[in-house]
C-alpha cells in the first residue's frame, strides 16, 4: 500500500458491546470508538451462510497501523457495514492492517 491516496474511505470502527436484557440474556450491540482511514477492495461472493440465502459479499479493508482493529469488531462506511473476520500485518512492519471482512445485509 504505497499509492498516495489510496486510503481514500474514511470509515467508522465500533466495537460490539453486550448489555444485560433483565431476562437473564444479553442484547448484543456496536459503539463507535475510532475513525479511520482505508481501503476498500472487493473479493467478489463469498460461500453461504446457512441461515440466510444468497452469497455473502467478502471485502479486503486496509488502515493504517496502529489500529485496534480486532475480529469481531465491525468496519462502517456509510450505510454498509463490514464483519472483521481476520486481521493481519501484511509485511510486519507495523505500518498497515489487512482487515478480511464480510458485508453485513440488513
Amino acid at each position: 500500500m504505497s499509492a498516495i491516496g489510496a486510503l481514500r474511505h474514511r470509515l467508522v470502527q465500533e466495537t460490539p458491546v453486550e448489555t444485560p436484557d433483565g431476562l437473564g440474556g444479553v442484547t448484543r450491540g456496536f459503539i463507535a470508538v475510532d475513525a479511520l482511514w482505508g481501503a476498500v477492495a472487493s473479493r467478489g461472493a463469498a460461500a453461504e451462510i446457512a441461515d440466510r440465502p444468497g452469497a455473502v459479499l467478502a471485502h479486503t479493508i486496509t488502515v493504517r497501523a496502529p489500529a485496534t482493529v480486532q475480529p469481531g469488531d465491525r468496519l462502517r462506511l456509510g450505510a454498509r457495514r463490514y464483519l472483521v473476520e481476520a486481521v493481519s500485518d501484511p509485511d510486519g512492519r507495523g505500518r498497515f492492517l489487512t482487515c478480511d471482512c464480510r458485508e453485513e445485509t440488513p
